[in-house]
């Protein structure tokens, strides 16, 4: 897979991919009024070519044969960490039917290096604590819960774990 950062050639597709792998991974966990309203505010064309250019914000974009197959989010500022030495990824997906092929390592390999090349000295993510495939992914990168936030999908608030390591 070639990873690279997104620009903003690239919004059909990171939409289209953003919206596909959100939906598999939290369709079963979650109404479906719910999923189409988290869908239609966070996933729309003018928000993803908004986020694209935002200062702070950097998408990764991962390519198998000239096809968009997974991303990631990072923000710089504005994180949900509050600590100025830490990047954040917001996101990191792999469309679903590339899953248990190492892509998930790869994407997570490039967003550390990311952060590293922009001088940080370490990384956190929140992730929802109903997602013991995630939680046990990012614990076997070395991250580790350092608090709990709220994380509002749809109507419906749920808690995610902030998770931090060391760069």
């Amino acid at each position: 897979m070639q990873v690279q950062i997104a620009n903003s050639s690239h919004v059909e597709a990171l939409l289209a991919l953003a919206r596909r792998t959100f939906v598999d991974t939290y369709a079963i966990y979650n109404t479906p009024e719910n999923l189409q309203l988290y869908l239609d505010t966070n996933f729309t064309p003018a928000i993803m070519a908004d986020e694209l250019s935002e200062k702070g914000s950097t998408y990764l974009v991962g390519f198998e044969d000239n096809t968009m197959i997974a991303f990631a989010k990072i923000r710089t500022i504005d994180t949900i960490l509050e600590d100025s030495e830490a990047a954040e990824i917001q996101r990191i997906y792999v469309d679903q039917s590339y899953h248990s092929k190492g892509l998930g390592s790869v994407m997570m390999q490039a967003c550390i290096d990311y952060a590293k090349q922009q001088g940080f000295k370490k990384m956190g993510l929140g992730v929802w604590e109903n997602n013991p495939k995630a939680i046990a992914f990012y614990t076997k990168w070395g991250f580790e819960k350092v608090g709990v936030h709220s994380f509002v999908l749809g109507s419906e608030e749920q808690n995610d774990f902030i998770l931090l390591k060391n760069l």
